[in-house]
């Protein structure tokens, strides 16, 4: 089974106002110690296990990780690969945020391996990036992608979000339309959150902000949907889209529950029967690492249960489904008989060539759908 690599990158120019990541803002000078600190974790981990894994996806998250200094990341992803067999890996992604990721690092970053860059743009209407507490423009966005494409680029995905307070249809078929005059190879369409400990939780709960109608954020989804299939650009994932071939490897691991491993504050890792991450503090993280521990804050083990809930939730986010004889290494019963019952309950679930998948109307009901799949 193929495998992937998480690396978490915590430092941020800016701290936005939705985002529930472990990001930290205004500590750019720390990020030296930070390189050698999160070579120093992947070592130990390397030393104290014996993973022999297919690893053919590497991850940069953050936080900003184009805020990586070359000879940084050169340092990270050798240390991988004396560490770990990364011989057969074919994707490594790095995100960048418009702005943030001039030519000449993006070269640098290419000729070092980086093949697909994840670029934070969000929406192309100034007045929808400062609300977001975003701190670049739109012409960022087009620079950094032009920029990209000069540098070596040829797989690029583009995330935008919608639902925004403050968006209207219009906006959002504007915002769409250009993002697909730029052609990435992949699109990231996702509808705004309200998370818990964020700037934005907080200005929604006290009533200074007010988010979109269920009818506008349904409206915008399905525009999503349509437009980007009518332009080549297939929905693979209810919030991801491609042109042929061009699928998030790394991501598609987390989704099918292959085992990844994960480096640096904050970060999860899974091997099918545990999953466990580390500590969030980044203070915390340095003074594990510097005594040679584990930066663990914590981990579970995993019941077959669990894994069902979690294929569940993931796989039937995916366009192609979940094989049923997957599902059935994780169930204990007759598993046709319960997914034929939720089958006759749902209108918006189907069972196609061994399969258990969404139609479209599953689609824009699909968290109601996979919550009842899940066993108690």
């Amino acid at each position: 089974m193929s495998a992937g690599i998480y690396l978490h990158f915590p430092f941020c120019k800016v701290k936005c106002m939705y985002c529930d990541f472990y990001s930290i803002p205004k500590r750019e000078d720390e990020i030296p110690k930070f390189v050698e600190t999160l070579a120093t974790e992947i070592s130990l981990y390397a030393d104290s296990h014996d993973i022999n894994w297919e690893f053919d996806t590497i991850f940069l998250g953050g936080g900003t990780p184009s805020l990586f200094t070359v000879k940084g990341l050169e340092l990270i992803l050798e240390t991988l690969d004396q560490k770990f067999d990364i011989s057969n890996v074919k994707e490594i992604t790095l995100e960048a945020n418009p702005g943030e990721a001039p030519y000449e690092k993006l070269k640098a970053f290419r000729e070092l391996g980086v093949n697909r860059l994840s670029m934070g743009f969000q929406s192309f209407d100034a007045d929808l990036l400062t609300f977001l507490g975003r701190i670049h423009n739109p012409d960022d966005c087009f620079n950094t992608f032009k920029n990209a494409r000069k540098a070596g680029f040829d797989n690029i995905n583009a995330d935008l979000i919608f639902d925004i307070p403050g968006q209207s249809l219009r906006k959002w078929k504007k915002d769409l339309k250009t993002l697909v005059d730029l052609q990435p190879e992949h699109i990231s369409a996702y509808s705004l959150t309200v998370e818990e400990n964020t700037t934005l939780f907080g200005l929604v709960k006290s009533g200074k902000v007010k988010m979109p109608s269920d009818i506008l954020d349904f409206a915008m989804f399905k525009h999503t949907r349509d437009f980007l299939s009518q332009n080549n650009y297939k929905s693979y994932e209810i919030s991801n889209y491609c042109k042929t071939g061009m699928e998030c490897k790394h991501n598609l691991h987390y989704w099918n529950l292959d085992n990844y491993l994960a480096f640096g504050p904050s970060a999860h890792g899974f091997n099918g029967e545990m999953r466990w991450w580390n500590v969030r503090s980044l203070d915390e993280y340095y003074k594990k690492v510097q005594k040679n521990e584990p930066p663990l804050e914590n981990f579970e083990v995993l019941t077959k249960k669990d894994n069902f809930n979690e294929l569940i939730f993931n796989g039937l986010r995916m366009v192609d489904g979940i094989p049923i004889q997957k599902l059935a290494k994780l169930f204990s019963g007759d598993l046709d008989v319960y997914l034929n019952t939720k089958v006759g309950k749902w209108e918006g679930l189907k069972i196609s060539e061994n399969k258990v998948m969404f139609n479209e109307k599953g689609v824009m009901l699909a968290d109601e759908i996979a919550s009842d799949l899940f066993i108690d």
